[in-house]
């Protein structure tokens, strides 16, 4: 990294590396908590984030955004906002291209930056399982830039043909809460499947939530596929295995979680969908110094030989676990085991229906949708305190209603976010 020219320090005596640099990679639920857990006690040293952007995206709201229901602003916190403003940090907008364990450099496209404790948070990618022609032809969820790329994809078929049909590929949450949101903001101008591979939508779901969640979508007239996966995908058509091809304007895949590859290009250990292998305090095995948590990390689950699955909530508790045990190495003391809570799910189906899961309780309708927007809120108050709540006035119903797409085919909104 040529002069240093991002903020990075040197000691103004020798002009060797800070040994006390930690490196942060991504952004996301995982690595802002790593950042403000370090923050708030580190008095020397130095902090560096790196992420391909400024902000800290939302990542289970863009369900919102790609239905056209939310302005693609109201998904994004500014990091600055979210962090202290300490001298110890440096935020390094770049993309991470490799790492160098050897050598314990980050490679980015704006030069290397050495670490001596090294954060993997950089989230997940689409599982697409080897189905042809999904990467090429289905739109995903995974990030904003992707959300807003289907929100524009429906916001020109509105405009061009008055409607379409959609496809939506995995009928977990991501797939049901995207179907119905659809569904209700253009006011059933798509007419929309959900394909499903397993038996039942929402398979990790209490069986009465997701038959409650199923009632629902039919509804809003939306065709579920279940016990049948996916052969192939083509421009206009998604082919099941038992034969039947749907015809599709728009595809979209939400169908699973793998890690970003990062990891397994460097050469550190990983399961078979890429995630890093670490132990119970969150260290990589055999790489002591470098941690991981999110999506990334395949992070055991105490209770048997599987791992924790890929959740926001999880991401966090990880972060803050990582941030905890990395202070606790640099006082020279031992790194402590995570200790995950899963504390429950909630989907949002639609403005006004939903389910949740909360300990014993199995919440539907009103009360479910409302368990969803509290744990929204939950989430933004942990993140960034009531300062944050004023700012953004997140829940749904301090909201003014957004105009659906239905209603205005003649706009120029499929060339806008």
């Amino acid at each position: 990294m040529s002069g240093m020219s991002y903020g990075l320090r040197r000691h103004a005596t020798s002009g060797v590396l800070h040994v006390r640099r930690i490196v942060i990679l991504g952004g996301g639920y995982a690595g802002v908590r790593v950042a403000q857990e370090i923050l708030r006690h580190m008095d020397d040293g130095e902090l560096v984030l790196i992420d391909r952007g400024h902000y800290h995206e939302i990542v289970t709201e863009m369900y919102r955004v790609a239905a056209g229901a939310e302005e693609p602003k109201g998904v994004q916190l500014p990091l600055r906002r979210l962090l202290p403003q300490k001298p110890q940090l440096t935020m390094l907008q770049a993309e991470v291209q490799s790492l160098d364990v050897r050598e314990r450099e980050v490679h980015t496209d704006r030069g290397r930056v050495p670490y001596r404790y090294l954060v993997l948070a950089l989230g997940g990618a689409p599982e697409y399982y080897g189905v042809q022609g999904a990467k090429e032809y289905a739109l995903t969820l995974q990030y904003l830039d992707s959300a807003v790329r289907v929100r524009r994809r429906l916001r020109s078929l509105t405009a061009s043909k008055g409607g379409g049909r959609i496809v939506i590929v995995g009928g977990g949450l991501t797939g049901v809460e995207l179907a119905s949101e659809i569904s209700e903001h253009t006011q059933g101008t798509f007419d929309i499947a959900i394909v499903q591979a397993a038996p039942t939508i929402l398979p990790e779901e209490d069986k009465r939530l997701a038959s409650y969640a199923q009632s629902e979508l039919e509804k809003h007239h939306i065709t579920v596929y279940r016990g049948v996966p996916v052969a192939e995908v083509h421009a206009h058509s998604v082919k099941l295995k038992s034969g039947a091809d749907l015809p599709s304007d728009v595809t979209i895949w939400a169908g699973g979680v793998r890690a970003n590859p990062i990891a397994k290009e460097a050469g550190l250990p990983c399961d078979q969908r890429g995630r890093v292998l670490v132990d119970a305090q969150l260290e990589v095995e055999g790489h002591p110094g470098i941690f991981a948590a999110g999506d990334i990390a395949h992070v055991p689950s105490g209770h048997s030989q599987g791992a924790l699955p890929p959740t926001a909530q999880l991401a966090v508790q990880e972060g803050l676990q990582v941030g905890r045990n990395i202070l606790r190495v640099l006082k020279d003391e031992e790194p402590q085991p995570l200790h995950a809570r899963i504390l429950g799910t909630a989907a949002a189906l639609g403005d006004r229906h939903g389910i949740a899961h909360i300990g014993r309780f199995r919440l539907t309708g009103r009360a479910g949708h409302v368990m969803h927007e509290l744990a929204l809120l939950r989430y933004l108050y942990g993140a960034g305190g009531l300062g944050l709540l004023r700012r953004e006035a997140y829940l749904s119903w301090t909201r003014p209603p957004q105009e659906h797409v239905a209603q205005s085919p003649s706009s120029k909104a499929g060339t806008s976010a």
